[in-house]
């Protein structure tokens, strides 16, 4: 017989351990995997009163808890979101054991102690799993590495937020729990060959381990669909498959001779009027039309009437966007700059990894053509690193929260009415053209502020979309004001207004409208379809732009505007004509009229794009080649 088992095990020893077991009864009614993992538990629970004498059996139990432990951690945060783990299949099962048992034998390799590197290395790997299952909860979207560069950000909203704590993110904090107990009553283990070979040992089988993995990966493609990554991939799996891909490599066939010789090609245009009217640009906090999914939601009056009756002296469409529920700055990234999403890392955001000096932009060329450009934003100064990225895109006059009277407040935020009353007043005080780019902050996330009274009522079990379209409502009412005013201003004026993403509320409202669950690209793009609009105080020809993206809205608004095109810009519009819409999620083929992930590309369409590639690697990456021509010196 086992030795353990001929020993007497307390009563009240017992006692406990039924009472930690009876809740993993109730676990099976929300996920069979979370159950059978937490009953196993129990007899393993038991291995921790065996006490056995010779060191190398104390060393084996406790290396034999540590492989427990490691498979528990691997997933607890798949159980956190979807109370699902094991349905990624073999594969990647043991490629998220893999990246987790190098988190482990780091912290076995600092601690010499096995008992030691599990207790350290599965609460921060809990944390950081728990953490994955906030950031969903109220992003839509997953923990990436370059979400702890953007801590000040996060930062900043968090508090706006009321967290509600699923029973499967609570399952796993109990799994681990009970791990964690255990791994205390194990006995006291010191191997026998000495803590400075096991930590030699250790670090070998790290370095071999992480060699595995990063090797590994290339068979898996990496996921940020909302929670897909850690569905599909396992979240350890897919968080290494982002920190792998930030690393950006040279585009295949880029060469300075290639952009020497689109130099030639490109030479830009001249401006087809004397004139240089004041340009606005509003990008609207979350402002979507929910109607692109196939149908209007029943509300008891209409969501956005203004905008919806806006045609005269008005071009209008919609263009796609690289994120959906947060991320904002890419948004502003690709507007900006006229670069996209699509040949940078997932997750990744500019304005914090890759802007570290001056770059090309819109306002840096609009500020050389005589415009006074300004930023404005009603929110804290500190997120996505605007205050020192908005310089390096050659805004000269940047204002945030303090600059604002903050007396007409929307669930404690600077409304759209202040907001435009603001913009109104720099541009009533400007003596030169003026080119302004604003974010609004009214109707950013945590739709669920009980202070704030709804404008309008949403048919359904749908609080947080109810009260979302009622801010909607809301902005376009100030919207209606701000464009009356500018009617009636003497100078000629451009407004440009577009929504940054789709805002994050009820998953089963969006299947509603679209009759079903999005599941192929070109449905999932719908959530990544956004309304614009350029209009002007003067006559203008009216126009439904089908079909574009936000990197191509600098195109249209230089072109409205009878602007100079530069040289990029001149690329950027011809492109366009090829490839009319192209964002991290997808580019839309005119030969196959449908979406395609961009590595599918072919023919003349994977033509376009790898030159679009390679132009954009000059500017973001190149800095010693950096073409003047294109992006200046």
């Amino acid at each position: 017989m086992v030795p353990f088992l001929r020993e007497k095990i307390p009563l009240k020893r017992w006692t406990l351990i039924l009472v930690l077991w009876l809740p993993g009864l109730f676990s099976f009614f929300y996920a069979a995997e979370i159950g059978v993992t937490y009953l196993l538990l129990l007899p393993a629970t038991l291995l921790t009163d065996w006490k056995p004498e010779h060191p190398a059996a104390r060393f084996g139990l406790c290396a034999a808890w540590g492989v427990a432990a490691i498979f528990i951690s691997a997933m607890i945060p798949s159980w956190m979101i979807e109370g699902l783990f094991l349905m990624a299949g073999r594969y990647r099962v043991v490629m998220n054991m893999v990246c987790v048992a190098v988190v482990y034998g780091l912290f076995l390799v600092i601690t010499g102690d096995i008992r030691q590197a599990i207790l350290w290395a599965s609460t921060i790997l809990m944390l950081i799993g728990t953490l994955n299952g906030f950031i969903y909860e109220f992003r839509g979207n997953e923990l990436k590495p370059q979400d702890f560069l953007a801590w000040r950000t996060a930062m900043n909203v968090v508090s706006q937020y009321s967290f509600e704590i699923p029973v499967c993110m609570a399952w796993g904090w109990l799994v681990w729990a009970w791990c964690i107990y255990n791994v205390y009553r194990l006995p006291t283990a010191y191997p026998p060959a000495g803590k400075k070979w096991v930590r030699a040992a250790t670090l070998a089988a790290v370095v071999a381990s992480a060699g595995v993995a990063w090797k590994g990966m290339e068979r898996v493609t990496v996921v940020n669909f909302d929670a897909e990554g850690t569905m599909l991939n396992g979240f350890f799996l897919n968080f290494s498959l982002n920190l792998r891909a930030s690393y950006q490599p040279v585009p295949e066939g880029y060469s300075t001779g290639e952009i020497a010789r689109l130099e030639q090609v490109y030479p830009g245009q001249p401006a087809s009027s004397q004139e240089k009217p004041h340009i606005l640009v509003i990008m609207n906090e979350s402002f979507a039309d929910f109607s692109v999914l196939g149908q209007q939601p029943d509300t008891d009056i209409p969501v956005t009437p203004f905008l919806d009756s806006l045609h005269q002296d008005t071009i209008r469409g919609y263009a796609m966007t690289s994120v959906f529920g947060g991320t904002t700055a890419n948004s502003e990234f690709e507007f900006l700059t006229g670069q996209t999403m699509a040949f940078l890392p997932q997750g990744s955001t500019p304005y914090q990894q890759y802007i570290h000096s001056d770059i090309s932009s819109l306002p840096r060329f609009l500020q050389a053509q005589g415009y006074h450009v300004a930023a404005t934003h009603p929110y804290e100064a500190s997120g996505w690193n605007r205050p020192a990225t908005y310089p390096r895109l050659g805004f000269e006059d940047i204002t945030f929260q303090e600059a604002y009277p903050q007396k007409d407040l929307i669930r404690g935020l600077v409304s759209d009415r202040e907001m435009y009353r603001y913009v109104l007043d720099m541009l009533y005080r400007q003596e030169h053209p003026l080119f302004l780019f604003g974010i609004t902050m009214q109707n950013h996330g945590r739709y669920i502020d009980e202070s704030y009274r709804n404008t309008l009522s949403l048919q359904g079990p749908y609080p947080q979309a109810n009260q979302y379209l009622s801010l909607l409502h809301e902005s376009d009412e100030a919207l209606e004001g701000f464009l009356q005013e500018l009617a009636q201003f003497p100078e000629k004026t451009i407004v440009l207004f577009f929504g940054d993403h789709f805002p994050r509320v009820e998953n089963q409202l969006y299947e509603e409208l679209h009759g079903g669950a999005l599941n192929t690209l070109d449905e999932k793009m719908l959530l990544y379809q956004v309304p614009f609009f350029l209009w002007a105080n003067y006559d203008i020809a009216e126009q439904e732009v089908a079909c574009t993206s936000l990197n191509y809205l600098g195109c249209h608004l230089l072109e409205l505007a009878g602007l100079e095109i530069p040289p990029y810009f001149q690329f950027l519009a011809e492109l366009q004509t090829h490839i009319p819409s192209v964002s991290a999620n997808g580019y839309y083929s005119i030969s196959r009229q449908s979406f395609l992930p961009v590595s599918e590309a072919e023919g003349e369409e994977a033509q376009w794009l790898c030159t679009y590639e390679q132009l954009q690697y000059n500017n973001l990456f190149d800095s010693k080649h950096r073409s003047a021509h294109f992006f200046g010196s």
